[in-house]
């Protein structure tokens, strides 16, 4: 495989793991509608949307329901250097890349930006890189956002059914086109 020289950094949820069921799972649990509640917020923020309290949804939620998309596995046993920055819980994050045995450089969470919403500045400064040194991955509005705030450039996960493109969004159809990207 080709030695990186734009280091990808990934949101998890919809990026790298189909996770949108078992998000939702704990919502439906507490009688809350799936639909009043986007995907891709910090956890805290979408609690309050649906107005439950954050420790009634973890206690709910099974860090086992995630599988990696078809082909992710096979990206990122190719990568030497990667990243993940996520709004999901550090505990649910860092059990989910136990179980799948991934191992990013660094991986932030929730608890890492005040459980405000994703921040790339704090995981570029932790790998010591620039923004023109990387790409973002993500499936959501929020993940395209993080990036520009970064002055970081952005490619959509368009393995995920469920994201949508805007004009001038890098669209990645399958994860091993991201390997153009970066080598």
């Amino acid at each position: 495989m080709p030695t990186a020289r734009i280091v990808p950094l990934f949101d998890l949820d919809g990026t790298l793991v189909d996770s949108d069921a078992a998000l939702l799972a704990p919502f439906t649990a507490l009688g809350v509608a799936p639909d009043r509640v986007p995907l891709g917020l910090p956890l805290g923020e979408a609690c309050a949307l649906a107005g439950i309290r954050v420790e009634d949804y973890v206690a709910r939620y099974d860090t086992g329901a995630v599988q990696p998309f078809p082909g992710v596995d096979e990206l990122i046993a190719g990568l030497s250097n990667w990243g993940v920055c996520s709004n999901k819980t550090r505990a649910a994050g860092r059990a989910e890349l136990t179980r799948l045995g991934w191992a990013p450089v660094a991986a932030l969470f929730s608890e890492d930006f005040d459980r405000a919403p994703k921040q790339l500045g704090p995981l570029l400064a932790v790998l010591g890189l620039d923004p023109a040194e990387v790409i973002f991955v993500g499936d959501t509005e929020h993940d395209r956002v993080c990036a520009r705030a970064s002055g970081v450039r952005f490619a959509l996960a368009g393995w995920n059914a469920r994201v949508r493109a805007e004009p001038g969004d890098t669209v990645l159809r399958h994860p091993s086109d991201l390997l153009e990207l970066i080598t």
